[in-house]
């Protein structure tokens, strides 16, 4: 398979943005992203009154949307509408420059809800590199893993927390997407063997 991590971000990566540092106007532009993404979730509870998951990538850099990413959501929302097929009551594809998300409103217990999304990114082979966030209809926050009692969310390089090599920089950009491109790769084939 190509290598997708360059197909779509070409002009980026030429920019050297995808390691870009922080700019005033980079910092604004998440910050509407992230205020959108906050109004878009508080309309689908007022409209559905039932949880919001929100299913989106664990990318390094700040430009996370490209072919890569959006070939790893797709997969990993076919299982997921597949476990919750029939309790959704919403959803919609979102592509961005700060990552695609899909947003879907499902019928259920948060909590519950909460440990089948950890399942799925436990035990699908493309799960490490996903985020789904659950938000109850009446809190502001989503529901955090150590909630549930599990432990924070590991990293796919040495299996640490990943919070903190995230935090200490502790794996090099391009690292953290070759082995992306590497698993994304062994999925395909393994697939495809299956299929013939």
């Amino acid at each position: 398979m190509e290598n997708l991590r360059t197909k779509d971000n070409s002009e980026y990566v030429e920019l050297g943005l995808l390691e870009k540092k922080m700019t005033s106007e980079l910092f604004e532009e998440i910050q509407k992203y992230r205020i959108r993404k906050c109004q878009r979730i508080e309309g689908l509870h007022k409209e559905y009154n039932a949880p919001v998951i929100t299913l989106g990538i664990n990318y390094p850099g700040i430009i996370k949307n490209n072919e890569l990413t959006e070939l790893i959501l797709t997969e990993v929302a076919k299982q997921f509408e597949e476990i919750f097929q029939k309790k959704i009551l919403y959803s919609k594809f979102c592509s961005m420059k700060e990552g695609s998300v899909i947003y879907y409103v499902v019928k259920g217990d948060s909590r519950t809800l909460k440990e089948n999304t950890i399942y799925l990114e436990q035990n699908h082979d493309l799960g490490c590199f996903i985020n789904v966030d659950v938000f109850d209809h009446d809190e502001e926050f989503p529901i955090t893993r150590i909630e549930l009692s599990h432990e924070p969310r590991k990293c796919y390089l040495c299996n640490e927390d990943a919070t903190l090599c995230e935090k200490n920089k502790t794996h090099d950009h391009s690292e953290l997407i070759d082995f992306m491109q590497k698993k994304v790769d062994e999925y395909f084939k393994h697939n495809l063997e299956k299929i013939h």
